[in-house]
């Protein structure tokens, strides 16, 4: 199964859906004072470490919202890709629009080759990236390849926590028990979903089949371990992130972490 081909095809079918469940111009929101698409921890961790004069990329950076919102916090300029070509057509229209200055490329991120080698201070990872890899590892890789070295990586996602869990929606969801452990977090099949994913519009439609991965904790710090990249900050939130865990949000489970890390010259094998 290849699964990046199958997830283009249906990453490029959600456009449409996305796009009427935008109810404004991406572009005309970032030109308003202040307005960033970003969470407020992910902006507050950011404005600590400091943009002004740097290069950055997104992987899997999908209409380009939050990568522009990087140049309106002061990076010098910035680099998207993503794997569905509707998308960044998208972004580039939304950047041209508010003229900042940001190239959008539509590339399977595992197969960037050294043409982005060392070119940027900072990577974000953003909320839903990393499901769609089956090996973090790999990922990583090309993280550690395009960055600087002392370069970072922001990485603000959904905690594996939630692995364990079941959302409104799902057969195994019971609501009088919305925090029952009904998976396996160490579960490494692919899930397959085809209902769909609006999480613009809030809606379901029939849609081509989308292939995500789970990963633990373990699997993403190997990962970045392999790959050179040390971890200077691991923060845990209450904060729901994906819009499947509403019902929990601020109470006592982990829903979304932020980690900080940076690659750097050492390597120690272990």
């Amino acid at each position: 199964m290849d699964y990046v081909k199958e997830n283009k095809a249906a990453w490029e079918e959600a456009f449409d859906i996305h796009q009427k469940g935008w109810k404004y111009d991406v572009a005309d929101k970032l030109l308003e004072k202040d307005f960033l698409f970003l969470e407020e921890e992910a902006i507050a961790e950011l404005r600590s470490i400091g943009l002004a004069g740097k290069t950055v990329a997104q992987f899997c950076c999908n209409n380009g919202r939050e990568l522009l919102s990087l140049i309106k916090m002061g990076a010098q300029s910035g680099v998207g890709f993503d794997l569905a070509e509707n998308f960044i057509q998208e972004a580039r229209r939304i950047a041209a629009k508010v003229n900042f200055p940001c190239e959008f490329t539509a590339a399977d991120v595992l197969k960037i080759d050294d043409h982005y080698k060392a070119q940027f201070d900072l990577v974000l990872v953003s909320i839903g990236a990393l499901c769609w890899f089956d090996d973090l590892t790999r990922f990583f890789e090309k993280v550690a390849l395009v960055l600087k070295e002392n370069g970072i990586v922001v990485i603000h996602e959904i905690h594996p926590f939630t692995n364990l869990l079941a959302a409104p929606g799902e057969e195994a969801f019971e609501q009088e028990s919305p925090e029952k452990f009904t998976y396996s977090y160490f579960r490494k099949e692919p899930m397959i979903e085809t209902n769909g994913i609006d999480y613009i519009g809030g809606t379901q439609y029939p849609s081509k089949p989308f292939y995500g991965f789970l990963y633990t904790f373990s699997d993403l710090f190997n990962a970045l371990t392999h790959n050179n990249i040390s971890m200077l900050k691991l923060t845990e939130f209450n904060h729901d992130v994906s819009g499947m865990f509403g019902h929990l949000d601020r109470q006592k489970v982990p829903l979304s972490y932020l980690l900080i890390g940076r690659k750097g010259a050492d390597r120690v094998n272990i």
